[in-house]
């Protein structure tokens, strides 16, 4: 039996965040977080679905104290790492999450496009799977590397976590993203790293 938590935001429209269900013009738009409910709780994904296509009504909206710390925790953390890439001298061109996601993806795009040395809150966005990448960080490529659709540069996938461990589903993110990132860029990303809640780099080079 699997329990859906009643503080779930669950389902929501686009470009609200990353997670929960979404009812397009004619079809659900999802990101890895409703992925890895479904491997963690096919019951809860159903509800979520659900909820998204007007069959369910949406779960009472709760206020659960030790969730709404570790979340707060959670944004401090990433803005923590945000002010190292500021304070190691990288240009951090912010991507609004207040727009629609396709025009949001647009702006990632044209970011990456202009060789910005760091990208936050860079969305992915293909019609169907939408995700909010933590960090895009440019690394300029190598002679003999295949060049990216933008030249001499390429960007990897950096992600924060509270946890001191790396999860499974954390890694399943970042593989989705990477898949759509070199759909973008032309070449995908050689890096996926997790900054765990110690403040370490834990980096997975791309097979």
């Amino acid at each position: 039996m699997c329990i859906r938590d009643s503080h779930d935001a669950g389902p929501h429209r686009v470009g609200a965040d990353g997670g929960g269900a979404v009812h397009g013009a004619d079809r659900l738009v999802l990101s890895p977080t409703d992925l890895t409910r479904f491997l963690g709780c096919a019951h809860a994904s159903a509800l979520d679905v659900e909820v998204a296509l007007g069959r369910r009504p949406r779960p009472a909206d709760g206020v659960d104290e030790q969730l709404a710390f570790i979340a707060a925790r959670g944004l401090s953390h990433e803005r923590a790492y945000l002010a190292r890439l500021r304070e190691s001298g990288r240009q951090v061109v912010e991507i609004p999450r207040d727009r629609d996601p396709a025009a949001a993806e647009a702006a990632t795009v044209a970011a990456m496009a202009a060789g910005a040395s760091a990208i936050y809150q860079g969305t992915l966005f293909d019609g169907t799977w939408l995700g909010y990448a933590d960090f895009l960080l440019r690394r300029d490529l190598a002679p003999g590397e295949p060049r990216s659709r933008y030249g001499d540069w390429a960007y990897d996938l950096v992600d924060t976590k509270l946890a001191r461990h790396l999860s499974a589903a954390a890694l399943l993110q970042l593989a989705t993203y990477a898949e759509r990132l070199e759909t973008l860029q032309g070449v995908p990303p050689a890096r996926l790293v997790v900054v765990t809640g110690d403040g370490v780099e834990r980096s997975w080079r791309l097979a």
